[in-house]
């Protein structure tokens, strides 16, 4: 990854999203989405506490009739898998990317300080054909599903695979998060039509497996369903900045952790979270 944090700055405090091609190495890469896979096709083999963070395509098809009457029945989606909650949990190798040298050097620059905090990460393996989009692909805000004191807030999709056109990309309207916290977080932006929406500023996302996309939670964006004959695995982060702290009951694994903080509390706990991988460092 070449290291860039004055084009990055730029683009996310103007287009309020960045894209970084060569992200990921080539052996991280390989490695996320070789035990992306391997839960993808071990569900019944995973244990209990872990089965209760997956969601397949099936119910999601079979909650929301709405959108896929006569195109997609539940019974075609099989197995497939739509979201897993909790990603850190399955794997050491997801675990430990809450520590991974780029991602953190790419979040320390936009959010303009060391003091940012991991929120969570789930895994979206958008399968061939039957991988289904937000909202039916409409665009939306994720602040008003977010419970946090401010929207301060940055997302990242880590891409497994090439992301195009044909198989679902993210697309962001430009600048659209150039608004009050208090406005983007009104129920409303949960769904929006295509036709409310400044669509000359729209921006489809293609870049090739390995890319990183690092964008703001009050941008209007979308992800559209997978209808190709190649799968779309993606990671996804939510970081939030200093001093942005969670409302809500429900907590995250390893939710909180400060990778980058100069605070020796927090330097401490990432040590004492992920004492191999330091030891590793040495």
């Amino acid at each position: 990854m070449k290291y860039e944090s004055e084009a990055w700055k730029k683009d996310y405090r103007n287009n309020g999203f960045v894209v970084i091609q060569d992200f990921l190495a080539p052996t991280t890469l390989f490695t996320l989405r070789d035990a992306l896979e391997r839960i993808n096709r071990n569900l019944d083999g995973l244990r209990p506490e872990l089965k209760e963070r997956i969601f397949l395509e099936r119910d999601h098809v079979k909650n929301n009739p709405q959108w896929y009457a006569g195109i997609l029945t539940p019974e075609e989606c099989g197995n497939s898998v739509r979201q897993i909650e909790d990603l850190a949990l399955f794997d050491t190798a997801f675990a430990e990317l809450i520590c991974y040298s780029s991602l953190l050097d790419v979040l320390e620059a936009l959010f303009e300080s060391p003091e940012f905090s991991f929120n969570y990460l789930i895994g979206r393996p958008k399968a061939a054909r039957v991988g289904n989009g937000i909202s039916n692909g409409n665009f939306h805000r994720d602040t008003p599903f977010e419970d946090l004191t401010f929207a301060n807030t940055i997302v990242v999709i880590l891409c497994l695979n090439d992301m195009t056109s044909m198989n679902g990309a993210t697309a962001f309207i430009r600048g659209s998060h150039k608004i009050s916290d208090e406005e983007a977080k009104k129920p409303h932006w949960k769904e929006v039509e295509p036709d409310k929406t400044n669509l000359e500023d729209k921006a489809v996302v293609s870049c090739p497996a390995g890319s990183g996309i690092f964008f703001n939670s009050k941008i209007l964006h979308t992800a559209g369903h997978n209808r190709s004959e190649y799968p779309r695995h993606t990671i996804l982060f939510e970081w939030v900045g200093p001093n942005v702290l969670p409302t809500s009951p429900v907590r995250h694994a390893y939710q909180g952790l400060k990778p980058r903080s100069k605070d020796p509390a927090f330097e401490k706990q990432i040590r004492m979270a992920f004492p191999k991988l330091f030891s590793r460092q040495g």
